[in-house]
């Protein structure tokens, strides 16, 4: 209760989110199938501005449209870098460049009060509760997952 005597929604609604995913019956109301997939559209992914170059070039081989859209910063840029040349002796057939707030070409975690779009290691400590969603996440899909 707020002190005007008003429930505190906020509250109740992150508790209810954590006892539905961590709670100990979790597993018979949570899955993760192939059942509602993510489809890859070209048409969809419609960056706001491409990438310009301005953190360095690179011959990005594997992201999945033959556009990708600006990076926020050279440790997202970086990041991409790595993922292409991770993925180019086959352990990864393709990568996207996440579109934060672009319905329709936007992965998001969800949270009890909106959408979680994982942006630089300097809001790792801030978000241990969105970690452990995605490693919730990642074991339940036993294997195709990994975030």
């Amino acid at each position: 209760m707020s002190e005007t005597g008003e429930t505190d929604v906020d509250d109740e609604s992150c508790k209810a989110f954590q006892q539905t995913l961590f709670g100990s019956d979790a597993a018979s109301r949570v899955a993760v199938t192939n059942l509602y997939a993510f489809e890859f559209h070209a048409q969809a992914y419609a960056p706001s501005r491409d990438y310009d170059g301005r953190f360095g070039h690179f011959d990005f081989r594997k992201h999945f449209y033959g556009r990708i859209g600006d990076f926020d910063s050279k440790e997202e840029f970086e990041c991409a870098c790595w993922l292409d040349i991770q993925a180019q002796p086959g352990r990864t057939r393709s990568w996207v460049h996440n579109l934060v707030r672009r319905e329709g070409s936007s992965f998001f975690l969800q949270e009890a009060d909106g959408r979680f779009y994982y942006k630089g290691a300097d809001r790792w400590a801030a978000v241990e509760d969105v970690r452990l969603i995605g490693g919730f996440w990642a074991n339940l899909s036993e294997g195709p997952v990994a975030l």
